[in-house]
């Protein structure tokens, strides 16, 4: 009989040769990529105040983020149409102060946040919790790709080649902590790792903040656990930036300035320029929605508009971020509440 073969792990410094040899060939396929060391001047200063910072970070996009003052937005990936609305909202109203939204990519609020920004004009750095090549969820493929055509950038501890592990997303999220002057946790339930990134955030001095939510959301309790704990109650995104530049250090910049390439993105779209191609049936339905939910058939009613017509202005009215489904199809107004 063959003596049976047993696989062989390479030894660490074979391992090490490995890898370095892949993350040298990703960062020459691109002039957009690049390594910083723990020891490098352009190293993130902010990061050294964690008891393990990354050794290594390797990056596409534009690193002259890692100096803006930015804001971390992190919640549920299970995330309510409420939630998503609030991400997408407060993070188009910090990108257009001129600070930076700082996320995770991953499926709800993460993916919101960077999604605001970038409606907004403004920068965005998107944390992995894989290699920096790699993609997760799949489906944001089309988002990250968007970040870096809109000069952000996308960042990562792990060498290229690295695939999703579950163990590394907590370890992602004390990078998203440290790099940010503040977070914001939007949505989350009692047992999320939105919790553990907030944590992490406090422990640092920075300012953490929570958005309220209903009493009957499961994904509102952790927010409020948080809130009762000493977390910033927050209603507009104003509130959070005030307390955030009471602690900002100097050497941080505004998006923008500096050869920050804000000024080159062009003006974010406004509500006003949304505005100019309503329809007629957009209109009737946009002066019916508050910002309390109303149920699409009353709304249809109100507006003297079939089931049809109504529903298909309210789709049209929340692509172009004016309006907010939630469950039971009931609709609000989703601008004006930031």
């Amino acid at each position: 009989a063959h003596a049976k073969q047993v696989a062989i792990l390479p030894a660490p410094c074979e391992a090490v040769g490995l890898w370095h040899a892949q993350a040298h060939e990703w960062l020459l396929q691109s002039n957009n990529r690049f390594w910083i060391g723990i020891k490098d001047d352009e190293y993130p200063a902010r990061l050294l105040d964690l008891k393990d910072p990354p050794l290594i970070l390797f990056g596409e996009g534009n690193r002259d983020l890692l100096n803006c003052r930015a804001v971390a937005m992190v919640g549920s990936r299970n995330a309510t149409r409420a939630g998503i609305g609030n991400a997408n909202g407060f993070a188009q109203a910090i990108c257009k102060a001129g600070w930076v939204v700082i996320s995770g990519l991953a499926e709800g609020i993460d993916g919101a946040a960077h999604a605001g920004a970038l409606h907004a004009g403004g920068g965005t750095i998107a944390v992995l919790g894989c290699g920096p090549d790699q993609v997760y969820p799949k489906h944001h493929a089309g988002l990250r790709k968007h970040i870096l055509d809109s000069h952000g950038l996308v960042l990562s501890e792990y060498p290229p080649g690295t695939a999703p592990q579950p163990a590394f997303f907590p370890r992602r999220n004390r990078i998203i902590a440290a790099l940010s002057d503040a977070l914001l946790v939007v949505e989350a339930a009692m047992r999320s790792g939105s919790l553990i990134t907030a944590r992490v955030a406090s422990q640092l001095g920075r300012p953490v903040a929570a958005i309220p939510g209903s009493i009957h959301s499961s994904q509102s309790k952790g927010c409020h656990d948080m809130i009762k704990k000493g977390a910033m109650l927050v209603e507009t995104a104003q509130e959070l930036l005030e307390e955030a530049r009471a602690t900002l250090p100097d050497s941080k910049i505004e998006y923008g300035t500096a050869g920050t390439p804000g000024a080159a993105l062009g003006a974010p779209v406004t509500e006003e320029a949304s505005q100019a191609d309503l329809t007629p049936d957009m209109k009737r339905i946009l002066t019916m929605l508050d910002t309390t939910a109303q149920h699409a058939d009353l709304l249809g009613q109100e507006a003297g508009l079939g089931a049809d017509e109504t529903l298909a202005a309210l789709t049209e009215l929340e692509l172009l971020g004016l309006a907010l489904g939630e469950s039971g199809n009931r609709w609000l107004r989703a601008n004006g509440v930031f």
